[in-house]
């Protein structure tokens, strides 16, 4: 019998994960069967497996998939992966106010068996990047562990618990619309934002703490990122009946929130060079380059495509003209600037949004700005680009 102590998260050099050790022993194709028992799954940690699933199915592996939903810990996109998967999975829950917590990964063959048995949740920072700990067993299958795993997990691992329920779409849905999972960007935001809460551009704390630095991820192991999509209009499919298509575009993974300058022609937004270049894809000096904006209303709807041209001069201004219903009114103000949320389709392709003072979002991306944007001078125009997960959870309305 080997036992092995993983380490993980704590000792870098060592880089040793429970994410790991799945992937080798997935990719040894010495077992017949793979079973784990897991409290939280996140999009990102099933996602990360789903090549060696679906390979270990090619071979014939049995696979059962035990998941909790409690505390919010695994999200809608996560159980809608194992869904696609096609395997015998399910989620353990009740009304109790103890939760389904195990974090348990068992694979075999008819001979020998390797338990792992520890912190791990189902997700990216639980099978690679978190300091966690878990002992991992390897044995002949006559090992007394393997059975009294089996006593103890009896009726779940057969099925006849009356607590488990096989995962469908229409369970999914369900427990998303009686708040029992959330999305898979407020999960993250609740559990994997890897940062200290910090309550208000200013402040200073009273503890500070050092940076310990965060595992890399093993080869193999390639989380994907829920892509979000949007439907957009065409421009003119057809000019004499003026009728035109929807088109699905898919969100890009870069959003601009960016403070709107002010004046009575503050429809023309500038931007810092390395923004209009690097994020609009516009060079300084040529006029002639053009993107389409697309404006998402208050209400959540998109308006039509205006195509804008890009807009350099001597005294380095570099701008694109927006024009919405917001624009159309008074400037608010140097106090309660405007905030453009720019989000990138493709490299000349973008929705935005404007913020006004009184719109619900304001005051919390507006925080954000000031704590991510870190502005040298206090009336400095603040901007950021950042991922579209962030913005989705400070803003989960938002249509992206």
């Amino acid at each position: 019998m080997d036992t092995i102590i993983i380490g993980q998260g704590y000792n870098l050099a060592e880089n040793s994960s429970v994410g790991k050790e799945l992937i080798e022993l997935f990719q040894s194709r010495r077992f017949t069967s793979f079973t784990c028992l897991v409290a939280f799954a996140s999009y990102g940690g099933v996602s990360a497996l789903r090549q060696e699933i679906l390979n270990a199915k090619t071979n014939n592996v049995n696979i059962k998939v035990i998941l909790g939903v409690d505390q919010k810990g695994t999200s809608k996109e996560a159980l809608e992966e194992v869904l696609s998967w096609d395997v015998n999975a399910c989620i353990y829950h009740t009304n109790d106010f103890n939760i389904f917590h195990p974090k348990i990964y068992l694979f075999e063959n008819e001979d020998i068996f390797t338990l792992i048995v520890g912190s791990n949740n189902l997700t990216v920072p639980g099978l690679v990047q978190n300091v966690e700990c878990s002992l991992m067993i390897k044995d002949i299958k006559s090992n007394p562990v393997l059975a009294k795993f089996y006593d103890y997990w009896d009726e779940i691992l057969n099925g006849t618990e009356i607590n488990l329920y096989p995962i469908t779409q229409e369970l999914i849905d369900n427990l998303y619309a009686d708040n029992i999972i959330t999305l898979e960007s407020l999960r993250i935001e609740r559990y994997d934002n890897g940062e200290d809460e910090r309550e208000g551009a200013g402040e200073t704390k009273r503890l500070n703490f050092n940076k310990a630095g965060v595992q890399s991820l093993p080869s193999c192991f390639t989380p994907k990122r829920k892509q979000r999509q949007v439907k957009i209009k065409s421009k003119n499919d057809n000019p004499t009946t003026n009728s035109r298509s929807e088109v699905v575009k898919t969100i890009g993974e870069q959003v601009l929130i960016a403070e709107i300058g002010g004046g009575p022609r503050w429809k023309q937004v500038n931007f810092p060079i390395k923004i209009f270049q690097d994020f609009f894809g516009a060079s300084r000096g040529d006029n002639s380059y053009k993107i389409e904006l697309l404006n998402i209303a208050k209400d959540g709807t998109l308006g039509e495509v205006e195509e804008r041209q890009a807009v350099t001069v001597k005294s380095n201004n570099f701008r694109f003209e927006i024009n919405c219903e917001e624009t159309s009114g008074e400037y608010p103000g140097v106090l309660n600037r405007p905030i453009g949320l720019f989000i990138k389709l493709d490299n000349s392709e973008f929705l935005y949004q404007v913020l006004m003072p009184d719109y619900p979002a304001y005051t919390k991306i507006k925080d954000y700005l000031q704590i991510e944007a870190k502005p040298k001078r206090e009336y400095e125009l603040k901007r950021v680009i950042v991922d579209v997960e962030a913005i989705h959870a400070l803003y989960p309305e938002l249509i992206i």
